[in-house]
């Protein structure tokens, strides 16, 4: 019982470890990602922390299976190299039981992530759509500027810059404003130019947005162009086209695991009821193969074989990348699916089993 206890503990240290470093990695990606969006004007930048939580748990589901397939490599790695596992086969805890022990520790985690890829990431999901479709979504341009910063937006017709904001960010002083127009007549695009003192948001219950500039001075020509015009003006609206930003993950995983399995004769609610499944899957059978793969090098060092581990793992998930695709554009038929991955992995996990009962029969 304290071996199992021992053996438990470090192998959950190491899932703990490796999760928590790879998912701080991949939130500071996700966090980059969001604030260019911001940036750019996509989205306000008082919703990017409730954004970045909505990423945590359809992370926490995918990095899993890889923080305990290393896990176990680690910690039994270590207990290998320092000859500790050899002691505790001294005392009876053979390979038998550790491979129970195993299978426990990958059920319970297994059991997790078929929880968050069922349940909780679609819920998760269904709740980001709604903020990014609600109405509150509708951006305020002047909460997406940054002051003393140009600002481009995404399709590249708008060019935005203020100097300074005020302090509840309703009025901004020293406002820039470089907006391309479309001519029927001529092959280059127009511009106007727009230099005002101070600039505001107004209400509007449409889409589009108007920005209220006042004290300053229009441009407007063709660039390379002398024929231009300078209007000077007390008050002018701008109208900017909207800077809502659509959902960028798909609708079906929004949809609950009950829905894609009702409407499962359709590959891409298949594919995407498939992938939920195999994620979990995963989890269990990449656990069961680090058995094997430690046992037919067990003095080398755990860091060492961490190379070819992090090769089967980068094949083994990836061929599901395949196979979800595949299915979506119906390349392969449901029934198949991504049902072959899992069966080449349990073939490899056999074939590694077998592999470590010649090596002991070999050094008999």
């Amino acid at each position: 019982m304290i071996i199992t206890r021992y053996l438990t503990r470090e192998v959950l240290n190491a899932l703990l470890f490796i999760t928590t470093i790879l998912l701080l990695a991949f939130l500071c990606q996700q966090v980059v990602r969001y604030l260019n969006y911001a940036a750019v004007g996509k989205i306000p930048t008082n919703i990017l922390f409730q954004l970045v939580s909505f990423e945590v748990p359809y992370l926490l589901a995918l990095l899993l299976p890889l923080g305990l397939y290393l896990g176990i490599l680690l910690a039994y790695g270590r207990l290998s190299a320092q000859y500790e596992m050899a002691i505790l086969q001294m005392y009876g805890f053979g390979n038998r039981r550790l491979m129970r022990l195993t299978f426990s520790l990958a059920l319970a985690v297994t059991a997790l992530v078929l929880v968050l890829m069922l349940w909780v990431n679609p819920f998760v999901s269904a709740k980001r759509q709604q903020v990014m479709e609600s109405s509150e979504m509708t951006l305020h341009l002047i909460e997406t500027l940054i002051p003393g910063r140009f600002q481009v937006s995404a399709d590249g017709n708008r060019v935005m810059y203020v100097e300074k904001l005020s302090r509840d960010r309703q009025r901004a002083e020293n406002v820039f404003l470089a907006q391309g127009k479309e001519l029927a007549d001529e092959e280059r695009h127009a511009w106007m130019l727009v230099v005002a003192k101070q600039g505001y948001q107004t209400n509007s219950t449409s889409r589009d947005q108007f920005f209220v500039t006042t004290d300053g001075y229009r441009y407007e020509g063709i660039p390379g162009q002398n024929d231009y015009t300078i209007t000077q003006y007390g008050k002018y609206t701008v109208r900017m086209p909207s800077g809502e930003m659509h959902a960028t993950h798909q609708e079906d995983e929004s949809l609950s695991t009950l829905q894609l399995w009702e409407d499962y004769a359709n590959p891409k609610r298949a594919a995407e009821l498939q992938w939920r499944f195999s994620i979990a899957i995963s989890t269990f059978l990449l656990a069961m193969l680090a058995i094997p793969l430690l046992m037919l090098r067990p003095q080398q060092s755990s860091y060492l074989a961490l190379l070819p581990a992090v090769l089967i793992y980068i094949i083994y998930i990836n061929l599901l990348f395949v196979a979800r695709r595949w299915i979506e554009g119906g390349v392969i038929s449901i029934t198949l699916g991504m049902w072959w991955v899992h069966g080449l992995a349990l073939v490899f996990i056999v074939m590694a089993l077998l592999g470590v009962r010649i090596v002991r029969w070999q050094n008999k």
